[in-house]
């Protein structure tokens, strides 16, 4: 099956990007796979000052936040996709607030499955030792990544764990659906991905 990289940078616009602000305050940093977050948490979003307007589907925050649109959001419940989402209050740097719905998408699943045998990195042989190890190495400098399927295990949208890839990854399916509705997403076929 092919898979698909969300892209935090758009043609002709650029970085989609801004701060976020969490409600009730985070005793520490954000991490989107760790910090556990209260059902009643809300998210204040500022863009950079060069957003002028926010037309997009699917952006990240200089905090590693994955911000989704509600069009997004109930495409992926409607994919079964494994995810918190925390209300998010969007703002452009003058303070004026985005109209539209928008979605922090938290705690999306992480899933090992690189082949690492296959994919071609910095530091592979290194890597391969430390797998079946305690200290387990974190991929990087990827020239090409392939997939092992069998470990998907049928996920839609996920992020790559023992990499440092922070974006996410969609199925074939879920990108047809996306171009189905439209939505204003970029994606690169998971083979052509240079991070």
């Amino acid at each position: 099956m092919q898979y698909y990289v969300l892209e935090y940078q758009y043609p002709g616009k650029g970085f989609i990007s801004g701060g976020a602000t969490f409600v009730p305050a985070l005793s520490d940093y954000y991490d989107p796979n760790h910090t556990e977050l209260s059902p009643f948490t809300n998210v204040k979003v500022t863009l950079d000052s060069r957003v002028r307007k926010l037309d997009v589907d699917f952006f990240y925050t200089g905090n590693r936040a994955t911000v989704v649109s509600d069009t997004f959001k109930q495409l992926l419940e409607q994919s079964n996709v494994v995810a918190q989402f925390i209300p998010a209050q969007i703002y452009y740097h003058n303070h004026t607030s985005v109209p539209e719905i928008y979605w922090i998408a938290h705690a999306l699943q992480s899933l090992d499955c690189v082949d690492y045998e296959q994919s071609h990195y910095a530091g592979k042989a290194m890597v391969l030792r430390s797998i079946d190890q305690p200290s387990r190495r974190i991929a990087k400098g990827f020239e090409q990544i392939i997939l092992d399927e069998s470990s998907i295990e049928g996920n839609e949208f996920f992020t790559l764990d023992y990499t440092y890839i922070s974006n996410p990854i969609i199925s074939e399916r879920l990108y047809q659906e996306i171009k189905k509705h439209k939505l204003k997403i970029h994606t690169t076929p998971i083979e052509q991905f240079r991070p």
